[in-house]
This record gives C-alpha cells, structure tokens and sequence, in this order.
C-alpha cells in the first residue's frame, strides 16, 4: 500500500530471472513509473522554491505522494521477475521521499538529483541485463549508500545487495591430516592461507 509506512531497510527474497521477456516488460514499466516520480519531485521543488522557506506548507503535498507511490510500484514489477534485490535501491528512495515528506525544507536539488542517480543506476543494470551482459546488484551499492544516508538510515552495507542466501558448506575431514587444537599456532597459520587466499594467492 504506497500509503503505509515503508520499511527503511528490508531484506528482499533472492532470485532472478532469465525470462527476458518479462523482463523486458518490467524494464519498460519501470521506466516509464520512475520517469513519473522524477517529474513529480521535480515539480515539487519547483513549487518549493516558487513559495520559499517561509510558505512551504502551501504546496501540494499530494506530489511527493505520487513520486512514493511510483517508487513503490516499481519495487513491486521487480520483485515480480525476481529481481528483489536489485530493487534494494528504489527501497531506499522510496523511504527517502517519505522522510523528506515530513520535513520538506531537505528536499534540495542535491536530493532529488540523488534520487535520479539511483533510479539511472537502475535503469542502467536493468539494460545491461536485458543485453545479456553479466552484472551484480553489487554494481548499485553507491547509489543504493547515498540514498539511504538520503532516507536517514542506520547503515548501507554491500551485504543489502547480495543475493545468495548464506548456508553453512559441509567439508569432509582429511584422512591424511590429523585434528588440530585451535590454538595461537593453528590460528596464525590459519590467518596467514586466509591473507594468501583473499591476495589472490595460488
């Protein structure tokens, strides 16, 4: 319901999809719901600046409810081709528009440009998808960072964008190597193969 209150930071299922399609239909949806919401916002600082500070409350806030709404929808067409995660940054606009609702002096062209920088990162990785071109949510994360420092959140971590489901991976003990204690030995030694592992060592 655009009109509730949004989460500001959830967790979408994973997934996504290989109907190109589908996706194309949702690519053009979100395009034209996003195009929408910016031309809202738009037309809302436009207003904002026409009134000044001292008269804000006599612009239409029905406005920025649409550019919610449009935010809202499009979350919705992407989780539909399971593309949750990858609406991670249209969450985080969406509760950016809603904060700056409720406190309209902080919508500046800096945040509304913000908020187009992240719908065209969007857009941008919907493309690439539709041109077969491998591309992670992760690619999204500086857009998806400034806009839920927009939206006042706690915290954005790379870790909103990943996709995979975290799960323990069972490894068989080696015959040829006997138990070892986890003590100050066995720990350095194991801090060191980690260190090689993540420097791209053989």
């Amino acid at each position: 319901d655009p009109a509730g209150e949004p989460p500001m930071v959830s967790m979408p299922e994973s997934g996504t999809t290989d109907d190109l399609s589908a996706l194309s239909w949702v690519a053009d949806e979100v395009h034209r719901s996003l195009d929408a919401a910016h031309k809202a916002l738009r037309r809302y600082l436009k207003e904002a600046e026409a009134a000044g500070e001292s008269d804000l409350a006599s612009v239409d806030p029905s406005v920025l409810r649409q550019a919610r709404a449009h935010f809202h929808q499009s979350v919705g067409a992407l989780e539909l081709v399971g593309l949750g995660v990858a609406a991670q940054p249209l969450r985080a606009a969406e509760a950016a528009v809603q904060r700056l609702s409720a406190r309209p002096g902080l919508i500046t062209p800096t945040a509304v440009q913000t908020i187009e920088h992240g719908s065209f990162a969007l857009l941008d990785y919907l493309a690439r998808k539709l041109a077969g071109k491998p591309v992670s949510p992760l690619s999204l994360f500086p857009q998806y960072r400034a806009l839920q420092e927009l939206a006042g959140a706690p915290r954005a971590h790379p870790a909103d964008l990943w996709g995979r489901e975290w799960q323990w991976r069972s490894v068989p003990s080696d015959a040829f190597e006997p138990p070892r204690a986890a003590d100050a030995v066995a720990v350095g030694q194991f801090e060191a193969e980690m260190l090689g592992l993540m420097r791209s060592r053989p």
